[in-house]
């Protein structure tokens, strides 16, 4: 026994509104009612408006406290953040201040400038023939082949020698 299989043509469902081929179709009527409510007052219920005012009122107290609190903490925040910079700040100061300090004892070293003094400005020891010895000061007590520092004198003092 065989089987045919048959395909039937798809029809298309139709609104029972749309038109069917060569039928006609029934026309919608609308009717008009003029309705005036221009004397209608509307009742004020003063319990349901305090109830409301009320309930506006804690809205606002609850989201202005709410407002409050996230406001607190996005300071807090942004001051860590700011701690947290200056910390970084100080820390890299603190590296530039001992590099400065360590440059500047290296630029202070006395047989630096000794050195830079005899080789570039070509200073030398004087010799103990060329020394002026004022009165009143005391005697050198340093060895003859080391080199004996300036004395700083006031700018009025009697006791400078002056040099024909």
């Amino acid at each position: 026994m065989a089987t045919v299989a048959l395909t039937l043509p798809k029809t298309k469902r139709r609104l029972r509104s749309a038109p069917t081929g060569g039928r006609a179709t029934f026309p919608d009527f609308y009717f008009v009612k003029q309705i005036d409510n221009s004397r209608l007052v509307r009742v004020v219920d003063v319990e349901r408006r305090r109830e409301l005012l009320s309930l506006l009122g804690l809205g606002v107290l609850v989201f202005s406290f709410l407002l409050l609190l996230a406001w607190q903490h996005f300071q807090c925040v942004r001051y860590g953040y700011q701690i947290e910079q200056l910390k970084a700040d100080y820390a890299t100061l603190e590296e530039q201040n001992h590099t400065y300090r360590l440059e500047q004892a290296a630029l202070a070293d006395p047989q630096r400038i000794d050195t830079l003094a005899r080789t570039q400005l070509g200073m030398v020891t004087p010799n103990p023939q060329k020394l002026i010895r004022v009165a009143g000061a005391e005697p050198a007590t340093t060895a003859p082949d080391s080199p004996e520092l300036a004395r700083n004198f006031s700018a009025g003092s009697a006791d400078i020698p002056h040099e024909p």
